[in-house]
C-alpha cells in the first residue's frame, strides 16, 4: 500500500491545489493570452501557472521523503536545486520571454547540477557530463514543444512516468520509484482541469520542470554500455523526443532556427487533417502508450 501512497497523494494535492492556484494567476495576471501570437490556439487568456503546484506540491513532498530517510541527500538536491532553477526559468519566460541565449544557459546550468549531485549518464568520465547536460536541456525542449494542445503534454508525460515507475519497479529502484509514482499522480489531478476544453495550462513553468523530471529519471536508466540500457529510456520520453528532433530538421532545412516555434509538429499536421483537439490528443496519448511500452520492453529484454 505504501507504494501507492505518493501516487494517490499527487493526485489529490494537485486536483484540491489547482483551483486556487487558478483565482491566484487571475487575480495577478498570470495569464497566456493569444493576442498577437499566432502560435497560440487558444482565443481566450488561460491561466498558465499549473507548474507551479507541481513545483511546491513535489518539494514539499520530497522534503517529507527525505526527512523520514527515504531518499537521498543527493537525490533530494538534484531534484530540489535543479527543478527549482528550471521552474523560475519557466516563471520567467511565461512573464518576461526569455532570449533563447538566455534559456539554454539556464537549462545547461540544471544539467551541471544534476551532474554534480551525482546523477549523471553512466560512461566515461570526459563525456558523462556533456551528455548529462544534453538530456536535460533534450527533454527540457522537448516536453515544452509539446505543450500546443489541451492536455497534450499532461498525457504524453503521465505516460512516461508511468514508464519509468514500471521500469523502476522491476529493477528495485525505490527512489525512481517514488518519484515516478508522484508525478504520475500529480499529472493525473492535472489533467481534470487540462483535458479539452482547459481551464489552465502547465506554463513554460510546469513544462520545464516536468521535463527536468524525466531526463533525472532518464539519467538514473542509461547507460552506454548496452544498447538497450541507452535506447529503452529514449523510448519511454517517447513522442517529444521523436518529435524535437524532427522539428529541429525540419526548422534547420528550411534555414530557420531551431528555437524559431512553427506550427508543423506531429499534433499539428493531425489537426490540419480534420481532426477536433481531443481526437488529436487521444491520438497521441495512444500512439505514446504504444511507444512507451516498446522502450520498457527493450530495456527489460
Amino acid at each position: 500500500m505504501e507504494k501507492f501512497f505518493l501516487f494517490g497523494a499527487g493526485v489529490l494535492s494537485t486536483a484540491l491545489t489547482i483551483p486556487w492556484i487558478k483565482k491566484f494567476s487571475v487575480k495577478f495576471g498570470y495569464l497566456d493570452r493569444p493576442e498577437d501570437d499566432p502560435l497560440k490556439v487558444h482565443q481566450l487568456a488561460v491561466p498558465h501557472s499549473a507548474g507551479i503546484a507541481f513545483f511546491w506540491i513535489f518539494t514539499l513532498l520530497i522534503l517529507i521523503l527525505f526527512a523520514v530517510n527515504k531518499i537521498s541527500i543527493s537525490d533530494a538536491g538534484a531534484l530540489l536545486a535543479g527543478g527549482g532553477l528550471v521552474f523560475g526559468l519557466g516563471v520567467w519566460d511565461d512573464l518576461k520571454s526569455l532570449t533563447p541565449y538566455r534559456r539554454l544557459v539556464g537549462q545547461v546550468t540544471a544539467g551541471i547540477i544534476l551532474a554534480i549531485c551525482g546523477v549523471r549518464i553512466e560512461t566515461f568520465f570526459i563525456l558523462s557530463l556533456p551528455l548529462t547536460i544534453f538530456y536535460v536541456v533534450g527533454a527540457i525542449n522537448a516536453i515544452n514543444m509539446e505543450d500546443g494542445l489541451d492536455g497534450l503534454a499532461g498525457g504524453i508525460t503521465l505516460l512516461s512516468f508511468a514508464g519509468f515507475g514500471f521500469l523502476s519497479a522491476a529493477r528495485g529502484e525505490a527512489t525512481s520509484f517514488m518519484i515516478s509514482s508522484l508525478m504520475a499522480g500529480m499529472l493525473l489531478g492535472f489533467l481534470f482541469y487540462n483535458f479539452n476544453p482547459s481551464s489552465i495550462f502547465m506554463g513554460d513553468n510546469g513544462s520545464y520542470f516536468l521535463g527536468f523530471v524525466l531526463a533525472y529519471l532518464a539519467v538514473r536508466f542509461t547507460s552506454l554500455d548496452h544498447l538497450p540500457a541507452f535506447l529503452g529510456p529514449i523510448l519511454v520520453i517517447g513522442i517529444p523526443v521523436l518529435d524535437a528532433a524532427y522539428a529541429i530538421w525540419r526548422r534547420l532545412k528550411k534555414g530557420n532556427s531551431p528555437f524559431t516555434g512553427d506550427r508543423d509538429h506531429f499534433y499539428d499536421q493531425l489537426r490540419q487533417k480534420g481532426l477536433t483537439v481531443r481526437q488529436t490528443v487521444l491520438i497521441c496519448w495512444a500512439i505514446q502508450a504504444a511507444v512507451v511500452g516498446l522502450g520498457v520492453g527493450i530495456y527489460l529484454l
